[in-house]
């Protein structure tokens, strides 16, 4: 950001805009499934939450190599919040997710879950509902959508315990509108965010 002589207000410098050809290849690479990359410089994206403009949704896109940045619509690629204890876990979900072209932001903890969900609101966050934070999945889940009434989790959690309380079901009478029991094949959790997201 630079500074403006007038009045010390502070201006945005524009980003460089594409060519109208780089601009029908985004739109086509963002309408398809998979991996999409910077059609200037080859870089990846950074992508903005989902944005209604007339009749159509749309979300600002920006690519971390070149700065370049478009508005694009609404694309097959989806801003995903992954929180889980396990790394492996949560590793092996991210590999899935971004083969798939969607931006992954991990969390081992809710709190830093929910701080990464009030940076940029994510369009789908996938939640372990049996790890322990300093932020219990519950309480993670009250407070976001306290704040964010139209935020779309998914509950994930193992094999049900025996101990007569099903976590799963707790987390959908807090407002999650999926849950999945683990361990899921890949195609079954790209089907749960084209069913969970806006």
């Amino acid at each position: 950001m630079q500074l403006s002589r007038r009045r010390g207000r502070r201006r945005r410098e524009t980003a460089l805009p594409y060519t109208i050809e780089h601009m029908d290849l985004l739109r086509t690479r963002f309408a398809s499934p998979g991996p999409v990359y910077c059609p200037a410089c080859g870089g990846a994206f950074t992508l903005g939450p989902a944005r209604r403009r007339g009749n159509e949704i749309a979300r600002r896109v920006v690519c971390l190599g070149c700065g370049r940045a478009a508005v694009v619509p609404n694309s097959r690629a989806a801003r995903i919040i992954l929180i889980d204890q396990n790394a492996a876990v949560r590793e092996q979900m991210a590999v899935m997710l971004a083969g798939a072209g969607h931006e992954v932001i991990e969390a081992g903890d809710a709190s830093v879950g929910l701080a990464a969900y009030e940076t940029v609101p994510a369009d789908v966050v996938f939640l372990d509902v049996l790890g322990a934070g300093r932020l219990d999945p519950t309480d993670f889940l009250r407070r976001l959508r306290r704040r964010y009434p139209d935020a779309r989790v998914v509950a994930m959690a193992g094999r049900p315990t025996y101990s007569g309380v099903d976590q799963l079901a707790i987390m959908q009478g807090l407002g999650a509108i999926r849950t999945l029991r683990m361990p899921v094949t890949r195609d079954k959790i790209l089907q749960t965010v084209e069913e969970a997201r806006p």
